[in-house]
């Protein structure tokens, strides 16, 4: 720097300019730049300074941007494993669900099956009902029949005696009567 303003004051000297004005230029060169000690004792404090800072904010801001930083991490963290977990638990759902559903379904099938059965069960109990009704009530009627048939036969044997007393006009004994109506019934 001193080379500086000795060249320009030679160069100024060589012109022919008066020396008041390379006077006021060395001034304002030297104004210009600092002093050499001057110039030490200000990169030594722009160094504590900067020394001090470093200890008083950037340690202490890059601690805390770093615990920011975990903080944040941890929370993606947590939430892709609780998203996994989700995707997971979603997964058992719907297959607990098409399991209930299926189950559903064949519920409903043996439901069907077992109405089916009892439908079958039921028509085949009603048709052996109303054949034991049929053959009851087809059996009271030829009882039926059967005992109009014998008190018809008896009328219609009174009724013999009877016109065969008035025509013969006399008693006829009980065997000879009974030996009528085998006859008459027999033939």
């Amino acid at each position: 720097m001193q080379n500086i303003t000795k060249f320009l004051i030679e160069a100024t000297n060589e012109q022919g300019k008066p020396n008041a004005l390379s006077d006021s230029l060395k001034d304002k060169f030297e104004k210009l730049f600092p002093s050499i000690p001057m110039m030490i004792a200000t990169l030594i404090a722009l160094t504590l300074v900067i020394i001090i800072l470093w200890f008083l904010l950037y340690k202490p801001l890059k601690k805390s941007i770093k615990e920011r930083q975990d903080y944040i991490q941890s929370n993606i963290n947590d939430a892709e494993s609780n998203n996994n977990l989700s995707k997971t638990k979603l997964e058992e759902a719907n297959q607990r669900l098409a399991k209930a559903y299926e189950d559903a379904n064949n519920i409903v099938k043996e439901a069907k099956i077992h109405g089916e059965s009892v439908i079958a069960s039921y028509t085949e109990k009603a048709k052996i009902e109303s054949k034991r009704i049929k053959e009851k009530a087809r059996l009271e009627i030829k009882a039926e029949h059967d005992a109009l048939l014998a008190e018809s036969k008896d009328n219609i044997v009174k009724a013999a005696i009877e016109i065969s007393r008035k025509i013969i006009k006399k008693d006829v004994s009980e065997d000879s009567q009974n030996e009528i109506i085998d006859n008459f019934l027999n033939s």
